[in-house]
């Protein structure tokens, strides 16, 4: 039996970066449920998120989007506007994650560390921020990682971005604080995806685990609510923080 959920984002267009991948698209089909609109973008059009969506009549507008690319970034933004005529939250979800050893870590790569997790997230705010301004509400969720409070080796490069990205968040808090936009981030434990179990070894899950209060491996419907919460009306009061959400490894 499918789960309902109130409609309390009734009227909103969310933007969702990421969206091909298991989180990205189990935060589509939420935000869907509580009555957004949605515009999806990944480096390949999510085709069956799209599917899944408009057989439940959620209009959806999607592109193919190389967040490496900021003329590219800019270019969605401005369609998204253009399609919809507002864009109410942003949700900054991909991201780049490989594990490389830090003594193979060339600045090359580094840099493309830089321009997708952290880059895209300020072209995209740019972008939108003055029509959620203009209309007085916004919502910007940053998808962060625990992996800021407890590093391991190999994630030179993934740390320090989302490093950077705690900062992008608390930063655009103090510049929107009284426009109606907050600016949050949400940190998942390791979460099982996909493209986190192509990337990473099952050791590193198993080690996590035993780390967590809670002995389960998190998956993506363990961060879905939390994300419906920030991006509501009743989360207006919340700006500048992140948000823990990883079975109890961090406080």
């Amino acid at each position: 039996m499918q789960k309902t959920y109130p409609q309390t984002h009734s009227g909103r267009v969310a933007l969702i970066t990421g969206a091909a991948g298991a989180l990205g698209s189990h935060f589509a089909r939420r935000l869907a449920a509580a009555g957004c609109d949605l515009a999806l973008t990944d480096l390949t059009i999510p085709e069956q998120t799209i599917e899944s969506l408009a057989e439940a009549g959620v209009r959806v507008y999607a592109d193919a989007v190389d967040l490496a690319d900021a003329d590219a970034v800019a270019g969605f933004a401005h369609d998204v506007l253009a399609h919809y005529g507002q864009c109410d939250i942003l949700v900054n979800n991909a991201a780049y994650m490989p594990l490389i050893p830090f003594e193979e870590l060339t600045l090359q790569e580094f840099r493309k560390f830089e321009a997708i997790n952290v880059e895209a997230s300020l072209v995209f705010a740019q972008q939108l921020a003055p029509r959620m301004k203009e209309r007085g509400y916004g919502r910007i969720v940053q998808i962060g990682s625990s992996t800021t409070g407890d590093p391991r080796p190999g994630f030179a490069g993934y740390i320090t971005t989302k490093m950077a990205g705690i900062g992008f968040v608390r930063a655009l808090a103090a510049e929107f604080g009284n426009c109606g936009i907050t600016v949050n981030a949400i940190h998942p434990g390791l979460t099982a995806t996909e493209s986190s179990r192509k990337h990473l070894p099952q050791a590193l899950f198993d080690a996590v685990k035993d780390l967590q209060l809670i002995k389960r491996t998190e998956v993506p419907e363990d961060l879905v609510g939390v994300l419906a919460f920030l991006t509501s009306e009743e989360a207006g009061f919340i700006t500048g923080q992140a948000l823990n959400v990883d079975g109890g490894t961090q406080f």
